[in-house]
């Protein structure tokens, strides 16, 4: 008996193509926040500038996409289980704020990390990134952060702000949350870079 079951088992496998292998997990979808650049209005600072990385809380070291649920525990964080960052949120944060200030700064700009010398040094932590639902067709990306700009001469605190920015999500999903929050981003960059040039005396 024992040998016809396996003579059996065999020529499914050849014949039918039948397997007893678990199948194929679906792919992960990888999102950033694509090659366009922000777009920014014409704002030019003139004050040496250097931008540390973004700061994160633990949750936010992690590529997870993740949205949290209005109606039901709020406090509660959900993962996309299908789709992912490609870096984390402050890496990707990083890289966008440091293409939008190169861009927008008429004097020197640099990142803390090439050790040259800034008349300030603009510090940024990162407190939320996330989608939140708030019916089954409604949601919204948002992102918040503490900005602080330090005088690097007198290394002292020159000022300190909370950006909170939201933006709809065109649908309820991992990629309606990409959108939103690249968005978010992006309007909130221009906000702080407005800031940093008003609080260095530098604003056009």
């Amino acid at each position: 008996m024992k040998i016809i079951w396996v003579f059996t088992s065999a020529l499914c496998m050849l014949v039918t193509g039948c397997s007893f292998a678990p199948a194929s997990a679906p792919p992960v979808a990888v999102y950033d926040f694509g090659v366009d650049a922000p777009k920014l209005e014409a704002v030019r600072f003139s004050a040496a500038l250097a931008l540390d990385d973004v700061s994160p809380p633990n949750w936010l070291h992690s590529p997870a996409i993740v949205y949290r649920l209005a109606s039901s525990d709020i406090a509660r964080l959900h993962p996309y289980s299908l789709s992912r960052w490609a870096a984390p949120p402050p890496v990707l944060v990083t890289q966008r704020l440091r293409s939008a200030l190169g861009r927008a700064a008429s004097g020197s700009f640099t990142t803390v990390a090439d050790g040259a010398r800034s008349d300030y040094v603009l510090r940024v932590e990162l407190e939320s990134f996330v989608q939140v639902v708030d019916a089954p067709n409604s949601a919204r990306g948002i992102i918040r952060v503490r900005a602080s700009l330090i005088d690097a001469a007198q290394r002292s605190l020159r000022a300190q702000r909370m950006f909170e920015v939201e933006q709809p999500s065109p649908s309820v999903d991992a990629p309606g949350a990409v959108r939103a929050l690249r968005a978010a981003t992006d309007l909130l960059i221009a906000q702080l870079i407005d800031w940093t040039a008003l609080q260095t005396g530098s604003a056009p």
